[in-house]
């Protein structure tokens, strides 16, 4: 996965919240259910769940984006 300089994201709650919403949308969530390693999955599942996302877990999400799509 890359670096991200966490500092560097300008995001507030609502919108990193707004994105994640995004980027789960693409995923269609289950359409590439069996590609995701298990740590990942338990992480979709708990975005999925609508917790509030940190910095560090939407750059996780894009870095799993990127991955897949």
């Amino acid at each position: 996965m890359s670096y991200h300089d966490l500092s560097s994201c300008t995001l507030n709650a609502d919108e990193r919240r707004q994105e994640a919403d995004k980027i789960m949308e693409m995923y269609g969530i289950g359409v590439l259910g069996d590609s995701f390693t298990e740590s990942e999955k338990r992480f979709l599942d708990q975005v999925g769940d609508g917790i509030p996302i940190s910095v560090k877990q939407l750059f996780w999400l894009r870095d799993i984006k990127d991955k897949y799509l």
